[in-house]
């Protein structure tokens, strides 16, 4: 194995890896009597059901089962938003056996933490080695961090056996770190990000002020406005979904919905057959073509559907145009048509936004509120997206007392106006308002 192969791609590490750490031992397992500062170790007792060495770095906490924090050292790196780097000891000691410096042998993961901002420059790229794996309630996103080459390094390579160990931490640091690292940090939630061409040109779509695009059926009609906000349907067929190539699946048949890029190389066809709404086919300049499946990891998202909610909005924001639509419309108090119990209000905001409050009781003591600021992007007629809505649960005890439990910070969204001057709700995270009609009514 040359030098070269070994360490190929080497700058993923941010730091040197450490031999030597600023332990703290804490023997009942209570990180609250060891502050957040790099490099330092809480130990579970060794009969404890529990038995892992806890490394804390900025506050979060990354566990390694005690069997494995022998074989590996841990760097808390805390520098260029890396938090830990994880690497096999034997591999260290071979390479420097070997004369080298064991700067990037053995690697086998990290763990960094990135802004949104970060994040939608990094979806439109390749992502070799990096994957998008948790966020948190403050926007920002954690990120997995693998080689992309064998970073393994032994005196011997024909004794299978010296792979041993080497081959079980591999599939520790695949298989169970990241889900071990989102339970042992309160606050995390798993989201990922595919890296296909389709979620490349997506994230395009979603981000870049330049992308173009249009939406089609396949019966011709091709739709595009600047008007619409085309982020929250890409980032719905993005989000915690993947591409599997399907090369032995039949095309299937009927109508489908097409995301085209006039000045790029490539289209998407989601076709809307029933048993087939996760299908779609690529066809690149020239003619050749691919089918994919997206798997959903709700297991009942639908891209078909997704689609037709983009065409339709599309077509829809030339009904509203005829309609004389605007932002302003969607101002004042609106009920849910049929029982009343949920609420609607819509008032201006600071800078060209709106403030949204809904409430919507559950019985005489339980109150669910989403607290919203919303926006008019790109100039959208009677259309107001929202990121960032913040959802509680109120359980009172009387008038004045009640507890509050934030269910989630991040939610995304939008309000719009259907051709009867109804207010309706489109809730992308679990789908309360959709479907539900919202009258004007006078406060």
């Amino acid at each position: 194995m040359t030098e070269k192969h070994k360490f190929w791609s080497r700058t993923l590490l941010a730091a040197t890896l450490a031999l030597s750490f600023n332990v703290c031992y804490a023997d009942n397992g209570d990180e609250q009597n060891v502050s957040s500062t790099a490099r330092q170790i809480i130990a579970a007792p060794e009969n404890s059901d529990d038995a892992r060495m806890i490394y804390v770095s900025k506050g979060l906490r990354l566990s390694v089962p005690r069997e494995y924090d022998k074989l590996v050292v841990v760097d808390t790196l805390q520098e260029n938003g890396r938090l830990f780097s994880v690497s096999e000891k034997a591999s260290i000691a071979a390479d420097k056996a070997q004369g080298g410096s064991g700067e990037g042998a053995g690697w086998l993961f990290g763990i960094g933490v990135i802004s949104e901002i970060q994040l939608q420059k990094m979806l439109q790229e390749d992502m070799s080695g990096v994957e998008i794996f948790a966020r948190d309630n403050e926007g920002l996103y954690y990120v997995y961090y693998r080689p992309t080459d064998v970073r393994l390094v032994r005196d011997n390579y024909d004794r299978p056996e010296l792979f041993q160990d080497w081959t079980m931490l591999n599939e520790w640091a695949y298989n169970e770190a990241r889900a071990q690292f989102i339970a042992d940090n309160p606050g995390l939630i798993s989201e990922t990000y595919g890296n296909a061409a389709l979620d490349m040109n997506l994230a395009r779509v979603a981000f870049a002020d330049d992308a173009q695009y249009t939406v089609g059926t396949s019966t011709g009609n091709t739709l595009y406005s600047p008007d619409i906000n085309p982020a929250p349907y890409a980032l719905r067929l993005m989000r915690n979904a993947t591409s599997e190539a399907l090369n032995d699946t039949a095309t299937p048949t009927g109508d489908y919905i097409r995301l085209q890029f006039p000045q790029g190389s490539v289209r998407f066809d989601f076709f809307l057959t029933e048993d087939s709404e996760n299908i779609y086919r690529q066809t690149w300049v020239g003619g050749r073509d691919q089918l994919f499946r997206l798997k959903f990891a709700d297991g009942s998202t639908k891209a078909a559907k997704i689609m037709q909610e983009w065409y339709e909005a599309l077509a829809m924001r030339e009904d509203r145009k005829l309609l004389g639509y605007s932002a302003d419309s969607l101002l004042g108090k609106w009920a849910e048509k049929t029982v009343g119990q949920g609420v609607i209000t819509i008032t201006p905001g600071a800078k060209g936004t709106y403030d949204v409050m809904i409430t919507w009781r559950d019985g005489a003591a339980t109150q669910h509120i989403w607290d919203i600021s919303a926006a008019r992007p790109n100039g959208e007629t009677g259309v107001l997206h929202y990121d960032h809505c913040h959802y509680l649960i109120r359980n009172y005890h009387n008038a004045k007392d009640f507890d509050e439990e934030t269910v989630y910070k991040n939610g995304t969204g939008k309000f719009y106006l259907n051709s009867a001057s109804e207010l309706m709700w489109q809730d992308n995270v679990d789908g309360v308002g959709n479907n539900t009609v919202f009258v004007k009514v006078d406060d």
